[in-house]
């Protein structure tokens, strides 16, 4: 059972460890974002994807041993947890696990909040870039058949003598 239980903290460990860096990741890519650099932004994405698929992988090595361990600890697998499988564990292996699951949680939520400001970052500059095509698809009024400008006469501006 030691080295079962050794094999899950150590993938927890991996997998806090992931996290950080995509913590980091993201926080340059918070950078890249406000600097508009978009062929870096890509990269970034194709980097986050390595990582992605590495904690997946995670994920599920993660998801067999605990439901080998449930098995062994008489857990149903509907109500199996981290904490649940720590609550069955020596003291001393119950604390680690505790202690590692709620760090992964806290990284968790730190990588979420970043997530967040970055997606707002993003949702900005969409909407920045509807604005400038519905500026330039109104402008196309304005086009002659040749592709040329149609000359528009000036507008003078009109103001009230109450105002």
């Amino acid at each position: 059972m030691d080295d079962r239980i050794s094999a899950l903290l150590g993938i927890i460990r991996e997998e806090i460890g992931l996290y950080r860096d995509l913590i980091e990741h993201a926080q340059h890519k918070t950078d890249l974002l406000v600097q508009g650099r978009v062929e870096a932004i890509l990269e970034s994405n194709r980097t986050e994807e390595l990582y992605n698929a590495r904690l997946r992988a995670l994920e599920m090595e993660m998801a067999r041993h605990c439901q080998d361990l449930g098995r062994s600890l008489r857990i149903p697998r509907e109500e199996l947890t981290l904490m649940k499988l720590a609550g069955r564990l020596e003291q001393s292996l119950a604390q680690e696990m505790e202690s590692q699951t709620t760090l992964f949680a806290n990284i968790v939520k730190q990588l979420k909040s970043v997530n967040r400001r970055n997606m707002r970052l993003i949702e900005r500059s969409i909407g920045y870039s509807q604005g400038m095509l519905a500026l330039v698809s109104n402008a196309s009024g304005s086009y002659r058949h040749t592709g040329l400008f149609e000359s528009i006469p000036a507008l003078h501006p009109t103001f009230s003598q109450r105002a």
